[in-house]
């Protein structure tokens, strides 16, 4: 395998198992975001937007609550109460990830390996049982945010979910980071990658500032 992944999936051994599954994705992320592709579209941010969908589909899986827009309806792949049409090409995106998720399982789990070994290596949310499936619904709040390039939270979200979302977003900063200052060596297949990844964690590093100005900046209740 290309060295500069393997040396992103040992720096990542804090997130085994969305290392292993990046791992197997990046292919798909190289063909649809940089082969043959101008600077224009890769600096555009529709391609930041529909790379962001990508990564986020294998290393923030964190499911949808009851009676919420999930991630898969906000991006037009599954159908939502509003009645807008769905978006071919966002869904067979989607589905060619999920796909991706579900030949990476299949090979784990057919490893001659204890279960226990196995389990670090498996999503926590798992992907879908048979291809064609969109999986299970995911949380479309760390989407919504880097997207909207928002400053900070809305009105509505209380401490701890704006607290949930900030981790989220931290985390996702440090494999973005990770992944890039790996991948961009020379002589990587996935060089061009370097790019997309840098753009996202200079989205996120002004993110986390703005969120984090709003959770300190109080107002002083002492002063009378």
């Amino acid at each position: 395998m290309d060295h500069n992944v393997l040396s992103m999936v040992w720096e990542m051994h804090d997130f085994m198992p969305e290392a292993v599954y990046l791992c197997t994705v990046l292919e798909q992320m190289y063909l649809r975001f940089c082969y043959n592709k101008t600077k224009s579209y890769k600096q555009s941010d529709s391609t930041q937007n529909e790379f962001l969908s990508v990564l986020l589909h294998v290393v923030d899986r964190c499911p949808a609550k009851e009676g919420e827009e999930s991630l898969q309806q906000l991006l037009r792949v599954a159908p939502s109460d509003d009645g807008k049409a769905l978006s071919e090409d966002a869904k067979a995106m989607w589905l060619e990830t999920e796909k991706t998720l579900i030949d990476t399982t299949a090979l784990i789990n057919g490893l001659d390996i204890d279960q226990s070994e196995k389990d670090k290596l498996l999503l926590v949310l798992p992907a879908a049982t048979a291809e064609g499936d969109l999986g299970p619904a995911l949380d479309k709040g760390v989407y919504e945010m880097l997207v909207s390039k928002q400053k900070g939270f809305m009105e509505g979200q209380d401490t701890q979910l704006r607290n949930h979302l900030k981790n989220r977003i931290v985390r996702l900063g440090h494999i973005c980071q990770i992944v890039h200052n790996n991948i961009h060596q020379p002589h990587g297949k996935y060089e061009e990658l370097e790019v997309h990844f840098r753009r996202m964690f200079s989205n996120i590093k002004y993110s986390v500032h703005d969120m984090m100005t709003q959770l300190t900046d109080q107002a002083d209740i002492s002063d009378i």
